[in-house]
Order: structure tokens, then sequence, then C-alpha cells
């Protein structure tokens, strides 16, 4: 391993030729010294531009240490697991290929994580960035489905919140993987499939334990994730939404009996209580939000029970 490399940035990424560079920009522009870090670049079998705008950031940018690879196991758990393989850092921050990192990302993620002696993760606020301009049928409801996370202002440990770092936001020390695995491939997007579930699966191996308090939050550590309308409309949606649901039931699929049932309970509860806020919000004059959040919510439901769509 390299003395001077003290974090490992990596990017896993498909087919993201539109936001790809603007990403790999904001990590060139960063305020630590290219020295005390590197960039490990995942490629997962795009099949647009995005090799070929890769290629050109790396020629762009010799300062940088810059490894880029492929991964040709389909599946963001599978890149995301060669990421860490091939990071040198004990320190990973995983960022998505469609984020932006504020100039002292970096800087600010070694300071809060050293900040305490024995940290493993740490994670921080996702902001989107509506480049398309957000649709008045948005509310929290939608927070998974455009990758916003914000759980306040107060920096804490986050697994007592029953809450996780998650996407764009996520630090690990490279003793996590040693200690409780990496990321499950049996969940996680694969390609144009929307599994969901890997991040929840992954950090529900620890709060049983007690290096839960090893896991800590950090507001002012930010990133912004760009949402345009090919995320913001009924048909994608609904297939996140499915996606949403097949990960639940593939996460608990050899889990004992009563745990597998109170999943599907607990994913057919929560929707209900959604819907009725749907009903309340067509009762005062917002049909747009009560529309889709109905939707949602069904689709859910139906994914939960329904053999997989």
């Amino acid at each position: 391993m390299s003395e001077t490399i003290r974090i490992s940035v990596v990017i896993c990424t498909y087919n993201r030729e539109k936001y790809i560079r603007k990403t790999l920009n904001s990590i060139a522009e960063q305020s630590l010294s290219y020295d005390t870090f590197e960039l490990v670049v995942v490629n997962n079998n795009s099949m647009d531009a995005t090799t070929s705008l890769v290629e050109a950031f790396i020629r762009d940018n010799p300062r940088m240490q810059i490894l880029f690879c492929n991964e040709p196991n389909q599946g963001l758990s599978f890149a995301r697991n060669r990421g860490i393989a091939e990071s040198q850092a004990d320190v990973i921050t995983f960022l998505d290929d469609d984020a932006i990192a504020p100039v002292d990302f970096l800087e600010k993620a070694l300071e809060l994580f050293y900040q305490t002696s024995d940290t493993l993760a740490i994670g921080g606020k996702i902001i989107p960035e509506f480049v398309d301009g957000k649709p008045n049928w948005y509310s929290s409801f939608f927070w998974g489905v455009t990758g916003q996370f914000d759980p306040g202002h107060t920096a804490g440990h986050i697994l007592y919140w029953g809450k996780f770092p998650c996407g764009s936001n996520m630090t690990f020390h490279k003793k996590f993987f040693e200690k409780y695995g990496l990321f499950n491939t049996n969940l996680g997007r694969k390609g144009v499939v929307l599994i969901a579930g890997e991040e929840k699966e992954l950090f529900s191996r620890v709060k049983e334990h007690a290096d839960k308090r090893r896991v800590w939050y950090y507001p002012e550590l930010l990133v912004y994730h760009m949402v345009d309308n090919t995320k913001l409309n009924a048909a994608y949606i609904k297939k996140f939404s499915y996606g949403f649901a097949l990960g639940e039931k593939l996460e608990v699929a050899q889990a004992p009996f009563f745990k597998k049932l109170t999943r599907y309970i607990e994913y057919t509860l929560k929707p209900i209580a959604a819907m009725g806020v749907a009903f309340f919000y067509l009762t005062t004059g917002r049909a747009a939000k009560a529309g889709m959040l109905f939707r949602f919510a069904w689709w859910i439901v139906d994914g939960i029970w329904s053999r997989n769509k």
C-alpha cells in the first residue's frame, strides 16, 4: 500500500455518459492534494460513451492517481466489491456516477472519519439537484427514488436511529468489510433492473453488535445528486417500486418464516399508511401529490405480494 494514499474514491458506473464527466471533475477539483488520494473507477459493462469519457478524463488529468477497470459481473454490488478490492487506502468512500462532491468533501471526510479513533463507517447528507425542475408531486416519500438523504442537523450514531449511510455518501474503513463482509451481490441494481436493499442489508449485519456505535452520521458532509426527468415519471417510479419490493423479498428469502412474514407485513402496512397521506393530499387540493403517492404505495404492496415483475 502506498504510504501517502489516505483515501480511495470509488465510482461505479453504468451507462452514465450524461453526468460521468461532471462527477469526475468534482473529484479533480478537490482541495485535498493529489498525492493523498486515489480515484478508482469501476465500469460495469457500459454500452454508451461512458468508457471514452472516462479515458479522456484520465488523459486530461495526468497528475491524478487513477485506476480504471471493468467489472464483468453485472450489478452495482459486484462493482462496489471490485472497487473495494482494487483500493489501496484504509479509508474508502463511494460516490455515485451522477453525483457532485463539494471541493472540500474528501478533506472533510477524512477529518470527520478520524474524529473518533474507532470509526468503522460514516455518512452524510445527499441533496438532489433537480436538473429539469422539481415536480409538483414530489415529497419525502420519494427520497429513495432520487437518492435524497437528510436525517437532520445533528451528528450521531446513525444506526441507533434506524437509519444507515447510503448511496452517494458512504465512507468505510477497510476493516468494516474484513469483519462484516462485502455487499450482497444478490441485491443492488443490475443494469436496468432496479433491485434495492444492498446498503440496508450490509449495515443490518452491524446493528446487532456493539460496533453500531462506530457508524456515524455527520450533517456537514454533503454531496449533490443530479436528478432529471428520466427518474421523475410514473414509468420509472413503478420500476423502482417493484425493484424495491424485490430487494426486500430477496433479503429475507432464506430467513425463518416469522422474520419473513414480519418483513412482508411491514412493507404492506407502511404503503397503506402512505395511502392515507395520499388521501389527505387529495382532500386538501393536492391531487398531483395524491395520485403519484397512491400509485407508488400500491406498486410496492403489489411487488411484495405478487410474483416478481
